[in-house]
């Protein structure tokens, strides 16, 4: 059975590096700020994945310059749960393709990996 052909602008962007796949994991569940995009990781990967500022804010910039994230104009959060220095970032529909598609090349992997004999001769 044929896979259907993933778009070329889509593939353009696989496979994504395992910090880029979980920003955008992250951020396909909703709107963030940096800090809250380090703590959603760390409590979806019970801490086995810890970004650290620096490294975030550099795939940051590079999510957004490949249009697959975007830093937001409006604030999604009330004004007295808000602090003004925050920046926040939403996934683009682009991004949202980019991340569905790799999750499903993983997911393909891991069936051709349970088909795999693992143990030795």
């Amino acid at each position: 059975m044929s896979r259907p052909a993933v778009p070329k602008a889509v593939a353009a962007h696989l496979p994504l590096k395992p910090t880029a796949l979980q920003i955008l994991l992250s951020l396909a569940g909703g709107e963030r700020y940096g800090y809250a995009i380090i703590r959603e990781i760390a409590d979806r990967t019970d801490g086995r994945v810890e970004l650290h500022p620096g490294a975030l804010y550099r795939f940051i910039r590079r999510l957004d310059e490949r249009g697959l994230i975007e830093e937001l104009e409006h604030r999604p959060v009330p004004e007295s749960e808000d602090d003004e220095r925050r920046r926040y970032y939403g996934i683009t529909p682009l991004g949202r393709e980019v991340v569905t598609a790799e999750v499903q090349r993983m997911g393909k992997m891991m069936e051709w990996a349970r088909d795999v004999e693992l143990a030795g001769p």
